[in-house]
């Protein structure tokens, strides 16, 4: 692999790790080193202008260069072809028809190749009208009278307007222009461009690449070119190995890049410019994602971004009541963060709150928004001042006290494990059924697994697990859900360590604030530590979410009548409220199962201590889930279902724990969203489960339905893609 000093790597004595800083990490001027494959190795972020400043200007012309010099762009494309007479000029497509008047002037000479040309007959065309006709809103009268310009007049004209531009030329297949690479750099060397920082090489074509390998200094970086059909069904690690072999970084079609994709590169200390990303939105994205670099027609949009701060990850809402709701979002650095919430998307009468974003918590921020009213469809939008990107998004608030509404919920859980990363397709399956809320069931991130953004695990700093956080945020799917309805987000293990007890493992305070920090709460929930807490939605739904990590002894104790998961002040608590509750239906967030064995034997993670599987294990949490059935069913509560994920595979079972043909409870398992996949194993028969159904191995979800007014409750099982594997009805009594 060639070697440039242009790319400027700051790596960590251990292989493959990067030390660089990237602007989210100097906020409050403080620099923090992480080892996430998912940030920047460069110092500075490229804005690359795509054939000029071709959102604005007719492409490859020298008024669309002079746009992107204007607006401070690092560096020029052009795409290079040559003419008839051996000229080179800059012209992206291989025919003239479509950016010249080439088929009013020679009808008779299609279809029109540039090869045909020469340089005389290709100044007679005009390059400009057709943007005038094509882009209306950006249409100047002088663009009629733009010419494609050959490369001298590209150099001497922006040698004019800034000197200290730089070129970013794309060569094409050898066999296309034989000679070219020969003739384009003995032309850069006498201009003076053929040296580091003043030029950048391209291609799709790896012969070229090679080629101009041979011919260049070797501090000039080479670039290679990716079209989502190039590497199709290829691996990754075998791709990017042959590309160290010459080239310094990738240039990806925007829709690769993903983690995984970012830690080829990054491991291997190449840089990645995915194109052609023009929104804001595409911008922010690709930046989650640690890009060095992008081809944009709107220069001016990734030049803001690189200077103001903007929304990160996406934003969020949480923790709904009727009354109220939390905003979450994300910074690129430290700012002043807008939260704006109306009942219209024009935001025309808006609830406006400011709220400062610092590095103490990775510049997440968090308001809460009160004076709501019941049953009703919000809309906000944030904005990170004084940038201009803005983030929107909607959710719905619960039904007033009393009312009976019908609602829909999903529920899964388990992301980023066992070398899962994303994206997720189920998140977009999940959003589509515009449900009322999204319910996260636990493994939220797995801090204690390998990927891009920790690939030394386990997670040990604070940094360190906001990086987990910040990867899964990347899955456009996930903010696509996130930003179209509300959650409630619940705790597991491995937003810690694999199976941990709270008060015994050194990393739950560390987990505990992450976990915080990127997910809207309460501060009833998250101040003190708590988690557990109830939602209600009117008369038809009340969730208690349950804590079971926080206070729990270790898995290895004995089960007993003194053995706890939950402690006993949250114990007597989830007691009262089911005995108080009126809903229709009780929805327990429970992040382990009752009867599905956890964990390892003599060190059972869930309730159940597995006996079935083997009679000498005398761990698990039994005697204290037998104090919640015998409470349960000596109060006759109705409608009980416990919800989790965990387990990897889905599983809708009832429980009959006396055996006296009454169902008293239910256990609705989903899951993995994005994780190793499992295969139902034989239930722990102690509270007398009767399985419905059972799946493994595939990516799921849980769909939940309650109609009141037909007395119904509807469980289903989705897959990613959205189609239903299980779909029962339950009356509701």
């Amino acid at each position: 692999m060639k070697k440039t000093e242009m790319i400027s790597l700051s790596l960590s004595l251990s292989l493959g790790l990067l030390a660089s800083y990237t602007p989210e990490a100097m906020a409050d001027d403080k620099q923090v080193k992480q080892q996430s494959m998912l940030q920047p190795i460069v110092d500075h972020v490229d804005v690359i202008a795509h054939r000029g400043a071709s959102g604005y200007v007719p492409e490859h012309t020298l008024a669309a260069y002079e746009k992107a010099i204007q607006m401070k762009a690092d560096y020029v494309e052009l795409d290079l072809h040559m003419t008839k007479d051996g000229e080179l000029i800059a012209i992206h497509d291989s025919t003239l028809a479509r950016t010249t008047n080439v088929e009013e002037l020679y009808p008779d000479r299609a279809p029109w190749s540039v090869k045909d040309f020469t340089l005389a007959e290709i100044k007679q065309l005009d390059a400009g009208s057709w943007f005038n006709k094509t882009y209306p809103e950006y249409a100047k009268k002088q663009y009629a009278e733009e010419k494609i310009p050959t490369l001298q007049e590209v150099i001497d004209f922006i040698k004019k307007k800034d000197k200290n531009a730089a070129l970013y030329i794309e060569t094409k297949a050898p066999d296309v222009y034989p000679g070219m690479e020969e003739k384009l750099v003995e032309f850069l060397k006498k201009n003076g461009y053929l040296k580091k920082d003043k030029v950048i090489f391209q291609s799709f074509s790896e012969a070229s690449l090679r080629k101009l390998q041979e011919i260049i200094p070797e501090d000039i970086p080479l670039i290679q070119l990716y079209t989502p059909k190039m590497i199709q069904g290829l691996n990754l690690d075998d791709v990017f190995n042959r590309a160290a072999e010459y080239a310094e970084g990738v240039g990806p079609d925007k829709s690769l890049v993903t983690p995984a994709f970012m830690q080829e590169a990054h491991e291997r200390h190449m840089i990645v410019h995915p194109y052609t990303v023009n929104t804001m939105d595409e911008m922010v994205e690709q930046l989650s994602l640690g890009v060095d670099g992008m081809f944009t027609n709107y220069p001016d949009r990734l030049v803001e971004l690189n200077k103001k701060p903007y929304i990160s990850h996406g934003a969020a809402s949480g923790e709904v009541t009727d009354t109220s709701a939390v905003l979450w979002a994300r910074t690129s650095q430290s700012a002043n963060v807008q939260f704006e919430v109306s009942e219209d998307s024009s935001f025309k009468k808006a609830i406006t709150k400011t709220e400062k974003a610092i590095s103490k918590h990775d510049l997440t921020v968090q308001v809460k928004i009160t004076g709501l009213k019941p049953n009703t469809i919000y809309y906000y939008r944030i904005q990170a001042l004084p940038g201009s990107h803005q983030v929107y998004g909607s959710f719905k608030t619960a039904p007033a006290e009393n009312e009976l509404k019908p609602l829909t919920i999903v529920w899964g859980g388990d992301t980023g494990g066992q070398g899962k990363i994303p994206p997720f397709k189920a998140f977009s399956a999940m959003a589509d059924l515009r449900p009322d809320f999204f319910l996260f069931s636990g493994d939220t991130i797995y801090a204690d697994n390998a990927t891009p953004a920790v690939p030394n695990p386990p997670s040990k700093t604070i940094e360190d697990f906001w990086a987990k956080y910040k990867e899964n945020r990347t899955d456009p799917y996930l903010r696509k859900l996130l930003q179209s309805t509300s959650i409630y987000a619940i705790w597991d293990d491995h937003e810690v360590i694999n199976d941990f007890s709270g008060p015994f493992e050194p990393l739950t305070s560390t987990g505990f604030q992450a976990f915080t920090d990127f997910w809207p709460m309460l501060k009833e929930r998250s101040s003190s530590g708590k988690l557990y807490h109830k939602f209600s939605w009117g008369d038809t739904l009340d969730l208690f979410i349950l804590n079971n990590r926080s206070y729990r002894d270790p898995n290895t104790k004995l089960d007993g009548q003194d053995k706890t998961m939950l402690g006993q002040e949250q114990l007597e608590w989830l007691k009262k409220e089911l005995l108080n509750s009126d809903a229709k239906v009780k929805l327990v967030a429970s992040s382990v199962p009752i009867s599905i064995p956890t964990g390892k034997p003599n060190a059972r993670d869930g309730w159940a201590n597995g006996d079935n599987i083997n009679p000498d294990d005398k761990t698990g949490y039994e005697h204290e889930f037998a104090k919640i059935s015998t409470f349960i069913r000596e109060n006759k509560i109705k409608n009980v279902n416990f919800v989790t994920a965990d387990v990897h595979f889905a599983d809708i079972i009832q429980y009959d724990p006396d055996h006296n043909g009454t169902v008293d409870y239910r256990e609705l398992v989903s899951g993995p969203i994005g994780a190793g996949m499992g295969q139902p194993p034989t239930l722990d028969p102690t509270f007398g489960p009767e399985r419905l159904y059972a799946e493994g191995g595939f990516f799921n979800f849980g769909v939940l339905k309650v109609d009141p007014g037909r007395k119904q409750m509807t469980v289903e099982i989705h897959d990613e893609n959205g189609k239903v594997h299980f779909q029962r009805d339950f009356p509701i009594e």
